[in-house]
């Protein structure tokens, strides 16, 4: 999806940068699955290493480059997110940013060997987004980490020509709707209810899955479109 409010250049030469951007991520999370792979000595097929915030935020600054001053770096100003239903959400305050992202990345610890990949990339999806934790570029960076954690959970890039990440670009009333749900339910009883957003990833793998089948990519695509 692309944006009209970066910092540094706007337009269709920014929208060009953007999907450069994009293709590096895809070779960085790749090569964090690779690397993590190398480093895992535990048995079994899925990862033991769970990604930290420094892969985050260099996911940011590597989809970000050329576009904000400071890429991969914590925002220090306020942010207001407007959902595609008009309604307004204020994320945490700058100060509580650095704080909100430690938790995460002990709740994700925390999780790694007791909850599946749906699990995993649905809460830090979610989390991610509640925080807005840099200045722009939160949503691609929040689903291109969820993907790596999927891949990792699986034990290595899953296949398939259309990837998780593609297909929310697709979908995404379904997408903002579930991380709705979260919000709210979050907000009302500090815990959030993460059944549709875990309903919502676990058909974008399979959706990304059968894209793996022979002759199956176009239909999927379609599926999505649908």
């Amino acid at each position: 999806m692309f944006d009209n409010n970066w910092e540094l250049i706007n337009g269709g030469d920014a929208h060009d940068i953007e999907v450069l951007n994009q293709s590096s991520v895809a070779n960085l999370i790749e090569s964090l699955v690779r690397f993590l792979r190398h480093h895992d000595k535990t048995p079994g097929v899925e990862c033991a290493i769970c990604p930290d915030q420094g892969f985050l935020k260099e996911l940011h600054r590597t989809g970000t480059l050329l576009l904000l001053a400071a890429p991969g770096s914590y925002r220090e100003c306020e942010v207001y997110v407007k959902r595609r239903d008009g309604a307004i959400f204020a994320p945490p305050l700058p100060a509580e940013v650095p704080s909100h992202m430690n938790q995460l990345e002990s709740r994700l610890k925390e999780m790694w060997g007791g909850t599946d990949a749906i699990g995993i990339a649905a809460y830090a999806l979610w989390r991610i987004n509640w925080v807005h934790p840099f200045k722009n570029g939160n949503g691609r960076t929040a689903r291109a980490f969820a993907y790596a954690c999927v891949c990792l959970k699986f034990g290595g890039m899953l296949p398939g020509s259309v990837t998780m990440i593609d297909l929310i670009t697709t979908s995404r009333d379904e997408y903002e709707a579930a991380l709705g749900h979260a919000d709210a339910t979050f907000a009302l009883t500090g815990e959030p209810d993460m059944g549709p957003l875990n309903a919502y990833v676990d058909q974008l793998i399979r959706k990304q899955l059968l894209s793996a089948l022979s002759g199956a990519e176009q239909p999927a695509l379609e599926a999505a479109n649908a």
